[in-house]
């Protein structure tokens, strides 16, 4: 274990490399995780196109891998489950502690993102595409449970964690909801599964291609909404209005990050109805939005940004004892490193749901 392999991030729209890095001395009050499971984030795909993204760096920050050495002051995972070598594990940055946002309960402003870091200082190994990863002292650690797999733990990172995050300052799901979800990508497909867990009575998920809503009729969604047979916002929002008796949906949840989302959720929502904006995170600069839909409409809107630990937690354990639709099918596509660049392009393409990297080879069964 001198050595190892990772994908690295070599700058804007250029290939990504498998390179080899040596594998350091863990660091004191550390952990070394063998990876098993990288997604490919939406995040990651972006990111590579960008000029301002620092390089070299390895990607990945959604993970699971297998801890291969471990710090002795360390035996128990967040939960006060024992922790040993060969464990699965979830894991993150631990929270400073120190900073305005852990004094207020809100996500640390200091930790550092796995998946984010540059890769030509040492430890090197910072991002879930390489064999290892490189956790720093008192690292965030959840064991996944033995009768819990690889894929189920993933998912509870994707989308689950960050829309139940959002669901919980919304105000939660009332019993018998009608929610509309504008988007059918991973998040979207997150946001579908814990508005089901929270009671939804109905849900209509807007968006494409065919497949994805195909898979969304799977999981759970009631109605769906092609946005290539609905090309317009107009159209969009029609046909929602229709679906629900002209009322609108009583929780409206924007998780496609499209141009025109924001404007069109806000003509769905119903009188007094809520609004979840997840998707809009790329800054296009002023979007047109009617602002008079606010008061006119009585509509509270609430803003997220990922999740907390506790979503981590409750994610993870809905996963392994809630959660009874066939959600693994969300990952389509596996990729061993070298495979790393047909994976970012099957994500863009829209072909791949959840498209994972498997630096180690598939995990044995």
């Amino acid at each position: 274990m001198a050595t190892c392999k990772a994908a690295v991030f070599v700058g804007a729209n250029r290939p990504l490399e498998v390179q080899e890095f040596p594998v350091l001395p863990m660091e004191q009050g550390g952990a070394l995780v063998q990876m098993q499971m990288a997604a490919i984030c939406g995040t990651d795909v972006h990111a590579w196109h960008l000029d301002a993204t620092p390089a070299p760096m390895i990607f990945g920050h959604e993970n699971v891998g297998v801890v291969a050495e471990l710090s002795p002051e360390i035996t128990t995972d967040v939960l006060g489950e024992p922790l040993r070598v060969g464990d699965r594990v979830i894991f993150r940055d631990a929270p400073c502690g120190r900073c305005f946002r852990c004094a207020m309960g809100e996500s640390c402003q200091n930790t550092r993102s796995y998946g984010m870091l540059r890769s030509d200082t040492a430890p090197h190994l910072r991002g879930g595409f390489g064999q290892y990863i490189q956790l720093s002292a008192t690292p965030w650690l959840l064991r996944v449970p033995d009768d819990v797999s690889n894929e189920r733990a993933l998912l509870s990172v994707i989308g689950n964690h960050t829309a139940l995050n959002g669901i919980d300052r919304i105000g939660g799901v009332n019993l018998a909801d009608t929610v509309v979800v504008q988007g059918s990508g991973p998040i979207g497909m997150g946001v579908l599964n814990q508005v089901l867990l929270g009671g939804a009575g109905r849900v209509i998920v807007v968006g494409a291609p065919e497949s994805r809503l195909e898979l969304a009729r799977t999981l759970g969604a009631s109605e769906t909404v092609d946005i290539d047979e609905y090309p317009t916002p107009e159209a969009r929002v029609e046909r929602v209005m229709e679906l629900t008796g002209g009322r609108g949906g009583d929780l409206i949840v924007e998780a496609s990050g499209g141009l025109t989302a924001f404007r069109e959720g806000l003509e769905m929502v119903r009188f007094g109805g809520r609004y979840l904006v997840i998707g809009q995170w790329t800054d296009y600069g002023l979007l047109s939005a009617n602002p008079a839909l606010l008061t006119r409409k009585v509509i509270r809107v609430q803003g997220v940004f990922s999740a907390g630990p506790r979503h981590i937690i409750r994610s993870l354990q809905a996963m392994r004892t809630i959660v009874d639709r066939p959600v693994e099918q969300l990952i389509t596509h596996r990729y061993e490193l070298e495979g790393v660049n047909e994976g970012f392009e099957a994500h863009e393409r829209l072909e791949a749901m959840v498209a994972v990297i498997l630096p180690n080879g598939e995990p044995a069964r």
